[in-house]
């Protein structure tokens, strides 16, 4: 009975195996009319994946389940087992993701729109549905799955296609035949905004792994460096602005990780040096006669200005003196590390100051632009055109919140629910600012993931949603790790910041759960061990 036993062991973790091959290698490819409607295609194949993984891993687990506990009677270590039960230990992001399930049940019973809420909204199906299966595929994947190392790193070869894919896009190559192509949708993943949120789940990941690659064999650095390279290509021509702000902060978080570690600090060096390197080359690219077909005022600084080219060459200065510095033995760590400290700090401040001077510039009908002799601009004064209409639609999230009774405003008015409540029990003057701001056009979101966790699963849900992701970020990134964990951790602070300007959807929403599920299974029984400095 115990070979049986382990052969429904087996079973379990192949099961979650292809899942997890259908999500990272297959569904970043899925389509079946060109862009016509891709984002319902990939909703419907996760939702497909969720089905038909159900229907073997129910069935495989209880026979698992019914095996084992024969065992035990037959042992007569029932009681014992029992009382092991209590022993068990669950991180702290497991509490919180509890927690999350348990908020969107009762968010969903609470709902006044059940049939919306259980399923989710037309063409996104982010409903309750979804929800607890990306929750259990975190528990599954972090607790049930047979670690395979070549698994996740599809993500990789698979991204890169997709990126390649991206960059030729947006210089109006399609070497796919994408039905409906025009500026607005991108590679195979449709919409610049899914572009990018499926964007910022995985290629951290290999960025991360780069930057941990000392000692590993010279053909896994090249490969990595071109899946990098190809990466920040796309991440820059891609037409998001939140895509470009993630790769800030992520870079800011490298350095300051980067700083005790001289090794660690070459890398990422050139990690940074690789960048301006390809934004220099799209420069001389569109110099030569390539034009891109859909620019925004941060991608045109980056490759159709002077700017590349001088960080080019200051980058490049950078390596060399840190490379040799490091090669000398006389790496001034301190240095670095005081560095970081004020790098940081700077970045912070100018973060709050821009804040107070938005604050303030709104409050006072633009008399700081006044004063200052500008003329008036968006990005000084909140208003429903601020960040590409995301003052609209954050002041939609806000209302939707704030016209909600006590009760749903502790427990939401159900997963994917907020355009529901807007169009249906919203004030005038919310449906009046909707409208005039995007027309026909259905707001299904607040563009800010936690504001729509907030509103659809109320302060509940969003404590337990944003526990989880700040312990598992934490712990990933945090104390003893090694590089898979870290490539998580990478991945998942990189989901988190772009979404507080984005929104969750099948591609990215299933892909940072899956991952998280493999920073979980790895930490949990691999500590040290796996992809470590001196692996691969």
């Amino acid at each position: 009975m115990k070979k049986v036993q382990s052969a429904f062991g087996r079973m379990i973790s192949i099961v979650i195996c292809l899942y997890m091959i259908q999500i990272l290698a297959v569904m970043p490819f899925y389509y079946e009319e060109g862009f016509v409607h891709i984002g319902t295609d990939k909703s419907m194949f996760l939702r497909a994946c969720i089905r038909n993984t159900a229907l073997l891993l129910l069935p495989v687990s209880a026979g698992y389940l019914a095996v084992t506990l024969f065992l035990k009677v037959r042992e007569k270590r029932l009681l014992q087992s029992v009382r092991r039960l209590r022993s068990i230990r669950f991180s702290a992001t497991e509490y919180f993701l509890l927690a999350y399930a348990a908020s969107v049940l009762l968010s969903y019973a609470f709902s006044a729109y059940r049939g919306a809420a259980w399923r989710g909204q037309d063409g996104w199906y982010m409903g309750t549905v979804t929800q607890l299966a990306m929750i259990a595929s975190f528990f599954w994947i972090g607790r049930g799955w047979r670690r395979a190392d070549w698994i996740p790193l599809l993500a990789l070869p698979a991204s890169g296609i997709v990126f390649l894919l991206g960059f030729l896009n947006r210089f109006g190559y399609f070497p796919l035949d994408m039905e409906v192509e025009n500026s607005m949708f991108i590679s195979t993943i449709g919409n610049i905004n899914w572009y990018c949120g499926y964007m910022m789940s995985v290629f951290f990941g290999g960025f991360a792994l780069f930057w941990q690659s000392a000692g590993w064999k010279r053909r896994t650095r090249c490969l990595l460096g071109l899946y990098v390279a190809v990466g920040f290509a796309s991440l820059v021509t891609q037409g998001s602005s939140s895509g470009l702000l993630t790769l800030f902060v992520l870079l800011l978080v490298t350095f300051a990780l980067s700083a005790s570690n001289g090794r660690r600090m070459e890398l990422f060096w050139e990690e940074l040096f690789l960048f301006w390197a390809v934004c220099l080359l799209i420069r001389l690219l569109r110099q030569s006669g390539w034009s891109i077909t859909y620019l925004e005022a941060a991608s045109e600084l980056l490759t159709n200005s002077r700017l590349p080219l001088c960080m080019t060459v200051l980058t490049a200065g950078g390596l060399w003196w840190v490379r040799r510095a490091v090669s000398r033995g006389r790496y001034p760590r301190k240095v670095f590390q005081t560095l970081a400290a004020v790098v940081c700090a700077g970045a912070a401040l100018l973060l709050l100051g821009y804040a107070a001077v938005l604050a303030v510039n709104t409050a006072t009908g633009g008399a700081l632009e006044r004063a200052a002799g500008l003329t008036p601009r968006d990005f000084l004064t909140f208003s429903p055109t601020w960040g590409s209409n995301r003052g609209a639609t954050w002041t939609a999230g806000a209302m939707c919140f704030w016209e909600q009774d006590p009760l749903h405003k502790l427990f939401g008015i159900g997963p994917d629910g907020m355009p529901s409540f807007l169009y249906d029990r919203g004030s005038d003057a919310l449906v009046g600012m909707v409208k005039e701001t995007f027309g026909a056009s259905r707001l299904t979101n607040a563009h800010n993931e936690w504001l729509t966790v907030l509103v659809n699963t109320g302060v509940l849900g969003l404590v337990s949603y944003a526990g989880a992701m700040v312990t598992a970020i934490g712990r990933f990134l945090g104390g003893r790790r090694n590089a898979a964990t870290t490539a998580c951790g990478f991945c998942l602070l990189a989901y988190t910041v772009n979404n507080l300007f984005s929104f969750q959807q099948a591609m990215n929403f299933s892909t940072i759960f899956l991952l998280m599920g493999v920073g979980e299974n790895y930490l949990r029984s691999c500590r040290g061990e796996g992809w470590t400095d001196e692996g691969k």
